[in-house]
């Protein structure tokens, strides 16, 4: 960005990144952005599918304190993206 751009809202509600998907928990505090949303959690041998990511939170019940996180939806057209670089991946973080 260069200096002395201004920053504005964009909307663009046909993409799916705009469909946020809430969670109710107590969990919203220093630490919850990040955390992963699992399905089908088996705990004896801790596994699951990521189903969500904790990107932001909010306080829906107006009481001044955060009760849901937020993520956004995690489908197949999401898989498809992975799965994409998955299948170009090198293993490698930085080009050699």
């Amino acid at each position: 960005m260069s200096v002395g751009s201004v920053t504005t809202t964009a909307h663009a509600p046909s993409l799916k990144g705009e469909r946020l998907l809430p969670v109710r928990s107590c969990f919203t505090g220093h630490g919850a952005q990040g955390s992963s949303w699992l399905l089908n959690y088996d705990a004896a041998g801790a596994r699951g599918y990521l189903n969500g990511l904790t990107f932001s939170v909010t306080d829906t019940d107006d009481n001044l304190r955060y009760d849901t996180g937020l993520s956004p939806y995690f489908d197949d057209e999401l898989l498809a993206v992975y799965s994409a670089a998955d299948a170009v991946w090198t293993g490698a973080v930085l080009p050699g």
